[in-house]
């Protein structure tokens, strides 16, 4: 049996980068998708560095170093077999240490879903972290190989959620599982033999999350006669249906080439998981990832970077000093100009009106004594999109620098209604500190301590509403007392200001 393919990605019709990210390499049988996730850059560039990582790892390790990155209980799986595992292990550590190193990373993450073919024995061995997927087209009929690890997919294994209600989730995009968001990883490996004519599509969930798997099955059908066509028509129809997300697929075809093949009597037919890293087995990550690391090819990117020049003010200063004295003479006048144009017609306004809020504390105590992890998710999610749920959050540290010159433009602390913040037109990285509170991102419902802001002139200050809550409430039967204090602490210094 042989295994030929294609592959295509493709950015959508909405999104303006592609966040998602490829491996296929043909000659060492080994196939890949990425999807990353993540503000700015970061998205993008986690889900090129898992397959920089997954691609140099696997062409590098030994077998003793792949050995030495698995639990002890696995030494009777093959080589082989173990080297993608441990590779996608030595992809979170890389992120992870990342993030650490650059803090502007942080929060970024990428799924993973791929498969090695043996060719001698015939098995496709399957490897997953996340919620991109794998299929297999056999005799019309289409399987999912994958299982998402996702919210949505919890709540329906434990029958809490209908495949209806699925569809319409506000929390679709959310996983439970991904490289580079935690420490430790886990991975779902299972085999199958492959037939010949077996179809396989390895995508990103800007496919399945347009169109339905039995419309993935007819395009497969309808134009396997030619695998780039099935990789063209599957993104032409993700797009066609609204295109919302990146698109990426990967199309393999099985093909009987008259070669022997031993299929082995025991393979794992169900999904196997391989257990989070020892200690040991996490300062071993630690000691490959030096040694190889000089052969990744994704540099980081320059955002991340960009507060290590403010180390250096003088530097700084001197190149603004220069900049000014070469250009003023010849643009003051014309300057001064287009700012009286500009503001005749926009205003000149120009900052935030900072409105800092909080969940309150009956509330809270509610959303803190549930013991499921996922509920607690969605009672945050309803409690903030309730107005009377939240309460003005005063004395707040804030930190306001400019993503332009990477200069601290305010610091002070919040009002308990509004804070007015007078800003020239920019994009600013603004910071929020309250002990024990954290900015939750409405979006990707993760905790974070910044986000982004850009200012504009106008009539008016631009509206920025924050909601901050306690790290506390991300938690499951942990801390629970410190988060009352947290809470009662917020109702006495807003009842002393009023």
């Amino acid at each position: 049996m042989k295994i030929i393919g294609t592959s295509k990605t493709d950015v959508g019709k909405i999104r303006t980068e592609n966040q998602d990210a490829f491996g296929f390499w043909q000659n060492e049988s080994l196939y890949f998708v990425c999807d990353g996730m993540g503000g700015g850059a970061s998205g993008d560039f986690a889900s090129k560095m898992a397959v920089d990582v997954i691609y140099n790892a696997y062409k590098l390790l030994s077998k003793e170093d792949i050995y030495s990155l698995v639990d002890s209980k696995y030494s009777s799986f093959d080589e082989n077999i173990l080297k993608p595992i441990a590779c996608l292990k030595l992809a979170n550590r890389t992120l992870c240490n990342l993030q650490k190193r650059y803090p502007k990373l942080k929060g970024m993450g990428t799924t993973a879903v791929g498969a090695f073919f043996e060719k001698e024995t015939s098995l496709l061995h399957i490897y997953n972290v996340g919620d991109s997927r794998i299929y297999r087209i056999r005799n019309g009929n289409i399987k999912q190989l994958t299982e998402d690890h996702s919210k949505v997919q919890e709540l329906l294994s434990k029958g809490k959620m209908t495949q209806a209600d699925a569809k319409t989730a506000e929390f679709q995009s959310m996983i439970t599982r991904a490289l580079g968001t935690a420490e430790k990883l886990k991975v779902d490996y299972k085999s199958e033999v492959v037939k010949n004519g077996d179809i396989y599509i390895f995508c990103s969930d800007g496919l399945n999350g347009e169109i339905d798997d039995d419309h993935i099955k007819d395009i497969v059908c309808l134009n396997k006669s030619n695998l780039n066509d099935v990789a063209n028509e599957l993104i032409l129809a993700a797009n066609n249906a609204g295109g919302r997300d990146n698109t990426t697929v990967i199309v393999l075809n099985a093909e009987d080439d008259d070669s022997q093949t031993i299929i082995p009597q025991n393979y794992h037919e169900n999904i196997l998981l391989f257990d989070e890293e020892t200690q040991t087995e996490i300062l071993k990550e630690e000691t490959i990832i030096k040694n190889i690391e000089k052969n990744f090819t994704v540099p980081v990117p320059k955002k991340a970077k960009m507060g290590r020049l403010y180390t250096n003010p003088f530097l700084l200063a001197l190149c603004l000093v220069l900049l000014f004295l070469v250009f003023f003479s010849f643009f003051s006048k014309v300057v001064k100009e287009e700012k009286k144009d500009i503001s005749e017609l926009t205003g000149n306004v120009s900052g935030i009106s900072l409105r800092i809020k909080t969940i309150n504390e009956s509330t809270a105590l509610e959303i803190s004594e549930d013991e499921d992890r996922i509920s607690k998710m969605q009672m945050i999610q309803d409690a903030i999109n309730d107005k009377e749920n939240l309460l003005p959050l005063s004395k707040v540290s804030i930190s306001i620098i400019s993503l332009s010159d990477g200069q601290q433009k305010y610091s002070g602390y919040s009002d308990t209604d509004v804070s007015e913040i007078n800003l020239p037109n920019d994009k600013y990285e603004l910071s929020l500190t309250y002990s024990g509170y954290k900015i939750l991102d409405q979006k990707d419902m993760v905790l974070t301590d910044s986000v982004e802001i850009q200012t504009q002139n106008s009539m008016n200050l631009t509206n920025a509403d924050i909601i901050m809550v306690p790290e506390t409430l991300f938690e499951v039967n942990e801390n629970s007392e410190t988060e009352n204090e947290n809470i009662e602490s917020v109702e006495n210094e807003n009842n002393n200001d009023n």
